[in-house]
């Protein structure tokens, strides 16, 4: 079973594609290189993930695809006015889970699997995780979600994730200051409704940036070939 499995250079995530692979799926890691709201060291610490990933499975064929997302989110920064700022993560989640969706139609993939943990981010309470999937028809898994922080971290330490993810590499920098936790579809729908033909059109236009690597690879092969 193929899935799109969503990767950063934070702890849950490669949590989450070790255990996918463990329940019998075979990944395609898909990272968003968020250049320039998320600095170069985020997408090294990925691919040092990855290859981590795919040395602890190594009867698995895997691959890591790296897609822009930087203009998606000048355009949702760009976008919101006033107190619509606090929707800014929703929106940018949002984003992502469409383009995952895309890219895995184009791959014949059915199923979209995350690291996402009940609670850790804004984008991740029990209201808006049904937000930053209502716009996308793909079965959405989300491996840790019964777990707790504790729990995966150790599980990265087990599997030897945890000391690669710590490593700087920089945070979001549209985060807003107080982003919004309880999203509601009557305050989302009209201001997706006004920005949706325009982030489509990015979108599609960053899902032509993709780029594909077999596992393992070298970081200075993938640095070579990521547009800035």
């Amino acid at each position: 079973m193929k899935a799109v499995c969503l990767i950063s250079g934070g702890i849950d995530s490669p949590v989450a594609a070790h255990i996918a692979i463990k329940n019998g799926f075979q990944p395609l890691l898909l990272h968003y290189h968020n250049f320039p709201f998320h600095s170069f060291g985020t997408l090294e610490k990925t691919v040092t993930l990855a290859n981590q990933i795919a040395n602890q499975n190594s009867s698995t064929t895997l691959s890591l695809s790296v897609m822009t997302h930087g203009r998606t989110q000048e355009k949702i920064l760009n976008g919101l006015k006033g107190r619509e700022i606090q929707q800014t993560c929703l929106f940018c989640r949002m984003q992502m889970f469409y383009k995952a969706q895309v890219f895995a139609n184009l791959r014949g993939v059915e199923t979209i699997i995350t690291g996402e943990i009940m609670g850790e981010q804004a984008s991740q309470t029990l209201e808006n995780l049904p937000m930053v999937t209502s716009k996308i028809k793909l079965l959405a898994l989300r491996p840790l979600i019964g777990y707790n922080k504790e729990e995966v971290v150790n599980l990265s330490k087990k599997w030897g994730y945890y000391e690669l993810s710590i490593q700087p590499g920089g945070c979001c920098s549209i985060n807003p200051r107080y982003p919004e936790t309880r999203g509601k579809a009557e305050v989302l729908d009209p201001i997706y409704n006004r920005l949706k033909d325009q982030l489509i059109t990015i979108s599609e236009s960053e899902l032509d940036s993709v780029v594909d690597f077999k596992l393992p690879v070298k970081l200075e092969d993938v640095l070579d070939v990521i547009e800035t």
